[in-house]
């Protein structure tokens, strides 16, 4: 959760280095733009004085804007740094799922309760999640996981560092996810460390 403005400058770092941005970037493209709305918006939102509630509202008609052309459902303080969208179109995720960092989302997916419960999955850090994939339900993904183009996930995937695929997903393949996305709070750690030694 984004609190200080150290987290806010992380965050989107890391966000900018799952996009694949130069450090000269400006956010003109649309996706990019909004990780950069998103990322404001949780900031301004997680502040407690009387003096954050206008920056709050400025960034929450920004959020909303971005959002609607985007396609974008996408609630706040519900995804880790590291997020790449890499083409707008629909994508919905419920405000009680939780993902972690690194996550790499196509258009298209879904990720929601079934069946009237609220529960939605907990998803590890560094998962590729393919176009068209839905994600339903309560339960967890684990780590370096990869979901392949318009695969259905309604159980646990337990095993870490695998592909699943298909309807209903089941495993397809030993490969990880490391091909597919940035790993980027990894790569801003080494670039951080080297900087300081």
């Amino acid at each position: 959760m984004i609190k200080t403005k150290e987290d806010l400058r992380y965050y989107l770092e890391c966000d900018r280095i799952s996009m694949n941005k130069k450090k000269s970037a400006k956010p003109w493209d649309i996706t990019y733009w909004f990780l950069h709305c998103l990322r404001y918006y949780e900031y301004w939102h997680n502040q407690t004085t009387a003096f954050s509630r206008l920056p709050e509202l400025f960034w929450h008609v920004r959020f909303k804007h971005i959002s609607e052309k985007c396609g974008f459902t996408i609630p706040i303080n519900r995804i880790g740094p590291g997020l790449c969208l890499p083409h707008y179109g629909t994508i919905v995720i419920s405000g009680n799922a939780c993902i972690g960092e690194n996550c790499k989302i196509h258009a298209g997916v879904n990720i929601g309760a079934s069946g009237g419960k609220p529960d939605a999955k907990r998803i590890g850090n560094n998962v590729y999640i393919g176009p068209g994939a839905k994600i339903i339900g309560g339960g967890h993904i684990s780590d370096n996981v990869v979901i392949g183009a318009n695969a259905v996930v309604t159980g646990n995937i337990e095993d870490s560092g695998i592909t699943v695929g298909g309807i209903p997903a089941k495993k397809i393949s030993d490969k990880d996810s490391s091909l597919h996305l940035i790993r980027a709070t990894e790569v801003y750690a080494k670039d951080h460390n080297s900087r300081s030694n």
